[in-house]
């Protein structure tokens, strides 16, 4: 075949020599950029924020004259929901029944294939009847953030309805924000709220926009957590003014009802601050595809240690088998399934002692980096927090195992167990094998794991930057 000279060649085109420079440059560009990005808890660039920043009024209020507040905020208020769209009606109103049925299903017939409620076990949740009381307070807020979510509803929000009618649907409050679903999810929780209203509950379904996915992802967190939360500074809701007013608050888990009863029950029982289940994935093929725990960058334990150690490279997982290496008593009671105290946790599902939110003491917030405090994801801050106020008594309840879809929920209860097996086993046991009871430790950890992203990780005393904080607004205060 006869090729043509080199110098008798026509040169590449201007424009494709462009393109390809061009291709180049951004390729160096997001190199250097990511060497840069050490921190996925933060954007870049880095701005402090305000109070109002964050979404929870209830916190604008309880620092109104400082950060800027110099007139009192609006009091929020519930938007108007505007009506689904007429194609998803039939896939609404499809879901919305499954997810009653799913409510009274038996065994065999439940998704999950979720055990039949132990009612003498948590009868003790159930509030004192309130039947022609005009005046009761509501004891169980129940706060959710979905997205796209609406094949898992029956059993999630099924699970909740059970629990619901359990714990007396005039004793509880459900929140959900719904992050503009293209499924049907939002059309299907807008039935379900006409469903739980005519029962005597109290439902708010909020519409957000703000996506996670995109641009600073923990501060989105934050924010469409403290919306969920909201509606319980609502005169209507009437939250209980004691230690029994309790938030649930859930991911998009598969979950049966039992699971939620039984950290509210261990949240009561243990006197805790905080009650965290214990969420698991698949890993890859790489790694035969193992059943592992999953919320590791939120969770650490009481030597401020991660759950599993994650270190930075291609198999980072080879731990995975290797829960709590450094504690003892958490990998003790573990393997007995007790209950055991940690500095950090959330793991798909909390209960939580609705009080420091009520009080105005706390709310979901972002890393306060312009003093140095660690990056770290909002549950992880929130439990920070905790300890700051002497709210230290985090616990992890393993006897409740979670995925995050139908099929991973199903692997996750097969291969370790629904909650009703092993608080059998407690019941049976008693204190022989390992006394339920927490032997709770007033002191965190001096120092915690702070992991900016899985390339950077370091230790720092776990109320770095948060005492510098409270120092500069002491100052400012006094100044002022």
């Amino acid at each position: 075949m006869f090729r043509q000279p080199w110098h008798d060649r026509v040169p590449a085109p201007r424009h494709r020599l462009f393109k390809v420079a061009v291709a180049i440059c951004l390729v160096f560009a997001f190199m250097a950029y990511r060497n840069l990005w050490h921190d996925i808890s933060s954007p870049i660039p880095y701005t402090p924020w305000t109070r109002a920043d964050y979404g929870g009024s209830w916190m604008n209020e309880a620092f109104e004259g400082i950060e800027g507040f110099s007139t009192p905020p609006a009091r929020w208020s519930l938007a108007i929901n505007p009506p689904g769209k007429p194609k998803h009606r039939y896939t609404a109103k499809v879901h919305a029944q499954l997810i009653l049925d799913q409510a009274e299903a038996t065994p065999n017939n439940n998704n999950l294939g979720c055990p039949a409620l132990n009612h003498d076990r948590y009868r003790e949740l159930v509030p004192p009847s309130t039947e022609g009381d005009s005046s009761h307070k509501r004891t169980y807020f129940f706060a959710l953030d979905l997205r796209q979510v609406v094949s898992l509803l029956p059993t999630l929000m099924g699970s909740i309805v059970e629990a619901v009618r359990f714990l007396g649907p005039e004793s509880c409050v459900l929140s959900v924000v719904e992050g503009l679903s293209t499924d049907g999810t939002y059309e299907t929780l807008l039935l379900l709220q006409d469903a739980l209203t005519a029962m005597g509950t109290i439902v708010y379904i909020q519409r957000s926009d703000i996506n996670p996915r995109f641009g600073d992802r923990i501060g989105k967190l934050a924010k469409l957590r403290n919306l969920a939360l909201e509606p319980m500074y609502l005169e209507t809701s009437q939250m209980a003014e004691d230690d029994s007013a309790t938030i649930l608050f859930v991911n998009d888990v598969a979950a049966c009802t039992e699971d939620l009863l039984e950290l509210a029950l261990q949240q009561r029982r243990q006197h805790a601050d905080m009650a965290c289940a214990m969420d698991y994935r698949r890993l890859s093929r790489q790694y035969d595809y193992h059943m592992a725990f999953y919320d590791v960058w939120i969770s650490r334990s009481m030597d401020g240690e991660t759950f599993i150690m994650v270190p930075p490279g291609p198999a980072q997982w080879r731990f995975a088998d290797d829960l709590f290496p450094y504690d003892d008593v958490a990998r003790a009671r573990y393997a007995q399934r007790r209950p055991f105290q940690v500095f950090s946790c959330w793991n798909g599902a909390v209960a939580l002692n609705a009080q420091p939110f009520l009080q105005k003491q706390i709310e979901f917030r972002r890393a306060h980096k312009h003093v140095g405090e660690c990056g770290a994801g909002e549950p992880t801050l929130l439990c920070k927090d905790l300890w700051a106020l002497g709210a230290g008594n985090i616990l992890v309840v393993p006897s409740v195992s979670l995925g995050y879809t139908l099929e991973e929920g199903l692997d996750v209860k097969d291969t370790l167990g629904y909650t009703a097996n092993w608080t059998a086993t407690e019941a049976a046991e008693g204190d022989a094998v390992e006394p339920v009871a927490v032997d709770w430790d007033p002191r965190p950890p001096s120092v915690v794991r702070c992991i900016p992203s899985w390339r950077k990780q370091f230790w720092q005393a776990w109320d770095f930057g948060v005492e510098r904080l409270r120092s500069s607004s002491r100052a400012k205060r006094i100044q002022e």
